[in-house]
């Protein structure tokens, strides 16, 4: 990715969100997932406000994510897409009976309420 974003101080995993590493989520191809690791940490520290932006693409890039606006920027795209996928990753479905559906405690076929 050519960019004039920093390199993070450390890698970033996104360990939250994705407990066994981003490039196994199945979410991101190889090169987006080593952006990510490599710039994750940058990206996340100018969104959150605990970076202070250094030059005019990271300007740029707070603006945009900020702002929802539209960017031509590579690494707001796939910023987005991670924080998408972050999302998608909270929603958990749990399996319930539904429609009436009961257990009789003497026995484990099911019978309408």
């Amino acid at each position: 990715m050519k960019t004039s974003i920093r390199i993070g101080k450390y890698m970033f995993y996104g360990d939250n969100s994705f407990p066994h590493s981003i490039s196994r989520s199945g979410h991101f191809n190889k090169r987006e997932s080593d952006e990510l690791t490599i710039y994750g940490k940058t990206f996340e520290g100018l969104c959150n406000g605990t970076l202070s932006p250094v030059n005019d693409e990271e300007v740029e890039f707070i603006e945009a994510i900020n702002n929802n606006g539209e960017s031509d920027l590579y690494s707001v795209s796939l910023w987005r897409k991670y924080l998408a996928a972050a999302e998608k990753g909270r929603i958990h479905h749990g399996f319930s009976m539904s429609n009436g559906k009961t257990r009789e405690s003497s026995g484990n076929e099911l019978s309408f309420a």
